[in-house]
């Protein structure tokens, strides 16, 4: 993730001026701000070729591009949406579109658009509003006259709000006011609300997964893993992990992330991790290489379309695995995540012998295996009091 929190590039218009393109977006990140952002003519009428800008549809830009060896040119991908419907739709671009992609991405904070050091030069705020302002001709005279008026109460309203309004301290400060939030759109419910990006938990600590395959992580920190979800309990478990600060990673099956797909994006929304559990839950040794690569890779895109951030995390059904599963894994660019704290949740669904377990286990250090369920729920607050006892730091998987 980028820091722990989304960003969405959610694409307003494409404008075409004499020998300039613009795309007009909001990025939502921290603020909601929307901006100008200049591109090649090449890239922008791809675009506009495959969209259809009105009311009736939402488009959202992907961070994500790849290098087409056959065309041997870039290509990106957009997200476009209708009520509960979405279609991923690829177009061609320039390596500049990309770099910019990728500016955009890389700036970890964003606060106000003042902030954005690392856009790139050509990525322009656009007026908070319109389109576009058109020029009014004045005489010079009364341009003068009016320009003085106007400059007057400027420095009048400026003054007023630095003396007046407490929450300023520093008179150079960008004060963004009447930002609407808005939120990824939630499919097939509308009992799941999903954060803002600028809403939520503060921080989550995080341990990056650097092996192919990782059984444990460092001492004095511990994972708490969360397998077969999407389901009716991964709201609670979200809930429950944002009640406490602490960080949890979530092992998701893809037929369960087309079932429920505001979930998937409620789960993120709150920073926490996700990963592949395949597609369809299958042993995946007994598979071949083909079906090996598919229920990693379609389950990856499945997530990736909905929350714009690549999927790197991969745990096998039952933990099985072989050198053809691990070869899979490197050429898919997966890291596989195991356990070495197994509380077989699913054979005594009993929440006090599931925090027994914890308890007897030797969890610094430990990645702790837990199914989606009801005796998880009821055991998870028990379990992360006992962790926060032993002062263990509980952190996201990356």
């Amino acid at each position: 993730m980028s820091d722990y929190r989304s960003k969405l590039l959610e694409l307003l218009t494409v404008v075409r001026e004499s020998n300039q393109s613009f795309l007009k977006i909001r990025l939502i990140a921290e603020k909601e701000v929307e901006l100008l952002w200049e591109i090649d003519h090449e890239t922008a009428e791809n675009i506009k070729a495959v969209t259809i800008l009105d009311e009736s549809y939402k488009y959202r830009l992907s961070f994500h591009s790849s290098w087409d060896p056959i065309k041997k040119q870039y290509k990106s991908y957009l997200t476009k949406t209708y009520r509960d419907h979405s279609e991923k739709i690829q177009f061609l671009c320039s390596e500049a579109y990309v770099s910019g992609l990728h500016s955009i991405k890389s700036d970890e904070k964003i606060k106000q658009i003042t902030n954005l050091t690392h856009l790139p030069t050509n990525l322009k705020q656009l007026p908070s509003q319109t389109e576009k302002v058109k020029p009014f001709k004045l005489s010079t005279t009364f341009g003068w006259l009016v320009a003085a008026v106007m400059s007057f109460i400027f420095i009048g309203l400026f003054v007023y709000s630095y003396i007046f309004n407490p929450e300023t301290t520093n008179h150079t400060k960008v004060k963004v006011e009447n930002i609407r939030k808005v939120v990824p759109e939630v499919k097939h419910s509308d009992k799941v609300k999903i954060n803002s990006p600028d809403e939520g938990i503060d921080s989550l600590p995080i341990v990056e997964i650097r092996d192919t395959v990782t059984y444990n992580i460092p001492k004095g920190k511990v994972a708490l893993t969360f397998d077969d979800g999407p389901s009716q309990y991964t709201k609670e478990i979200t809930d429950i992990l944002k009640r406490y600060e602490v960080g949890g990673t979530f092992f998701f099956i893809g037929n369960n992330v087309k079932k429920y797909p505001d979930l998937v994006q409620y789960v993120n929304s709150n920073g926490y991790s996700i990963g592949s559990h395949s597609m369809n839950h299958l042993n995946i040794t007994k598979l071949s290489n083909e079906k090996k690569e598919y229920e990693i890779l379609q389950t990856n895109q499945l997530i990736e379309d909905l929350i714009q951030e690549k999927v790197v995390l991969f745990r096998p059904p039952f933990g099985s695995n072989n050198e053809a599963t691990i070869e899979v894994t490197n050429k898919t660019n997966t890291k596989m995540v195991l356990w070495n704290a197994d509380t077989e949740d699913w054979k005594s669904e009993n929440a006090n012998e599931i925090v027994e377990y914890v308890k007897n286990s030797k969890v610094s250090g430990s990645i702790i295996l837990l199914h989606e369920s009801s005796p998880v729920i009821e055991a998870l607050p028990k379990i992360i009091e006992f962790l926060n006892q032993e002062d263990l730091e509980i952190v996201n998987l990356k």
